[in-house]
């Protein structure tokens, strides 16, 4: 989360920033593309999308040891499976969403990204025993108002 600064600071640091913003946003939309192409069913679409990437991330590890000479640890492979599992889940859920409120990729947008952001806090609170400063919680306190509000205004809107 937030943590103060050690003194170093890089002139291009906010390229950082620009890029994750860009290119969430790309993706946000190609979710809300695929989730309305009617030619090929979403869960069919996101198994191959998962299973390319899958055959990029071999292609890539075998780079790394065959030719850096990376140890390869049962472990990370595990991890890595557990987390696109529930990667896998998320994107499925996003998908379903667009196609239930087809009408409102907004309400979505928000509603998914910051579930996931809250989500991920309290996941790294309760079992990864990370302590979250006041302006961490009051952020998470707001992104969940934020959600709740977002929902009853598309819910009561006419």
């Amino acid at each position: 989360m937030y943590r103060k600064s050690n003194g170093l600071k890089s002139h291009y640091s906010w390229l950082y920033l620009l890029a994750v913003f860009f290119g969430f946003g790309v993706v946000d939309v190609l979710f809300k593309i695929v989730s309305q192409i009617t030619e090929v069913n979403y869960t069919t679409s996101l198994f191959l999308i998962f299973c390319i990437a899958f055959i990029v991330s071999i292609i890539y590890i075998s780079y790394l040891v065959f030719t850096k000479k990376t140890k390869l640890q049962l472990i990370n492979f595990v991890c890595g499976c557990i987390l696109g599992f529930f990667n896998f889940g998320n994107i499925l859920f996003y998908l379903k969403a667009h196609k239930s409120m087809a009408d409102n990729p907004s309400t979505v947008f928000a509603a998914m990204n910051m579930g996931v952001i809250i989500f991920g806090s309290l996941i790294g609170i309760f079992i990864f025993k990370e302590r979250l400063s006041k302006l961490n919680y009051t952020g998470l306190g707001l992104a969940l108002i934020a959600i709740i509000l977002i929902t009853l205004s598309k819910l009561h809107a006419v």
